[in-house]
């Protein structure tokens, strides 16, 4: 046993000393460290906003925006399945950590009604059909702004992939 911890720490004791003094300082280290946390809260606010979208709660939607009249939802949009949010996301956070972007991609679900309205549409709308349903991929283009170290959204662009 002891042998073979000898063994395995000679080679993490020769890269230790040739590596070079003060590659990571102290601040470097801090910044990476808050910029990983304003990733992290960046996408556990993309989760929050597919969970409230897939659940149809655009009110509450609404709060996660740093101005909620800037909200621009989709009526048609039923649900949203975030397929890489948190793993294929592409999140760069700017050098004063006050402002972000992403690329999110994902599956929409949505339902547009079918025209014209006659009665036969409007008995099958009221027995939940009278839509015609559609899944498609493709990519929100959010921008974000950091205040009193909240992340909001501040703009997203939905396009279909």
């Amino acid at each position: 046993m002891w042998t073979a911890s000898a063994a395995l720490s000679a080679p993490l004791a020769a890269v230790a000393a040739t590596a070079p003094a003060g590659v990571v300082k102290d601040g470097d280290a801090l910044m990476q460290l808050a910029r990983l946390e304003d990733v992290n809260a960046i996408r556990a606010l993309n989760q929050t906003f597919a969970r409230l979208i897939d659940a149809g709660a655009h009110e509450e939607v609404t709060t996660l925006f740093f101005d909620p009249a800037d909200v621009r939802i989709d009526p048609e949009v039923r649900g949203l399945a975030a397929d890489g949010f948190g793993e294929q996301d592409a999140i760069e956070v700017a050098a004063d950590r006050t402002t972000a972007t992403a690329l999110l991609h994902c599956t929409v679900h949505a339902e547009s009604p079918i025209e014209p309205d006659c009665p036969l549409l409007e008995m099958a709308r009221q027995q939940g059909g009278g839509v015609v349903r559609r899944v498609e991929r493709g990519v929100f283009e959010n921008v974000y702004v950091r205040r009193d170290g909240v992340w909001k959204i501040q703009r997203s662009l939905y396009r279909p992939a």
